[in-house]
């Protein structure tokens, strides 16, 4: 029979150091242990919504979003890059309908001045007649040769007093509208010369004493479309 000296120490049973099967060490993994879940970022969802309703402050707060979600660790990366993009586009479509909007009014505007413009100039007076002489002329010079025509095929003093109101007519409708009161004093006096002559075949006179009259006033008037351009 052995006897323990008293230097030799009492033998203890081995503790074990394992787990009891199914057991996790240190108790992390305990029952009813859930993860705290990530917040999502403000900025990254008011980003996203102001993409819609005002674009320039969806690219503010997206951006805004992005650096925080970095900084913090924080959810919504999707909702800010999402926020961002919108953004971006729907700020470049808004620029672009604002400058065919500026474009289209501004061809509005220019279109409007020029027929204001076209509204105002006379209408009747040629570029360079302000006074209408070589509009009139333009009328007054073809009704004489036509006049100068038709009195060689005349064979009545009728036709020859219709022909010379048809004339007279026209220059005076011509003399008319011009501002020139020399001009339209010379149509005048070759109106009423050519009256006269109508009157004096009427009553069987000889009309030839007008003759020199009537030529002074051609050359009177026919000057005055010279000199008026025509």
């Amino acid at each position: 029979m052995s006897q323990q000296t008293p230097y030799e120490p009492a033998t203890s049973p081995v503790q074990s150091t394992e787990y009891p099967p199914g057991q996790p060490a240190h108790g992390y993994d305990t029952p009813g242990f859930e993860p705290t879940p990530q917040r999502t970022n403000t900025m990254a969802i008011l980003g996203l919504v102001f993409a819609f309703v005002f674009s320039p402050l969806g690219i503010l707060f997206s951006a805004l979003g992005l650096s925080q979600i970095k900084k913090r660790r924080e959810g919504g990366r999707g909702l800010a890059i999402a926020g961002l993009i919108l953004s971006i586009v729907f700020t470049l479509l808004a620029l672009l309908a604002f400058f065919f909007v500026f474009a289209a009014v501004q061809e509005a505007a220019k279109t409007g001045a020029t027929a204001e413009t076209q509204a105002a100039a006379p209408v009747d007076e040629p570029a360079g007649d302000p006074s209408g002489v070589l509009a009139a002329c333009e009328v007054i010079a073809p009704a004489l040769g036509e006049f100068d025509a038709g009195v060689a095929t005349v064979t009545t003093p009728e036709e020859y007093a219709l022909l010379i109101t048809d004339v007279r007519t026209t220059l005076e409708g011509a003399a008319a509208s011009t501002s020139d009161p020399v001009f339209v004093q010379d149509v005048q006096l070759m109106s009423d010369n050519l009256q006269l002559t109508a009157d004096a075949i009427s009553t069987g006179e000889d009309p030839s004493y007008l003759d020199a009259a009537l030529t002074e006033d051609d050359a009177r008037v026919g000057e005055a479309c010279v000199a008026a351009g025509y």
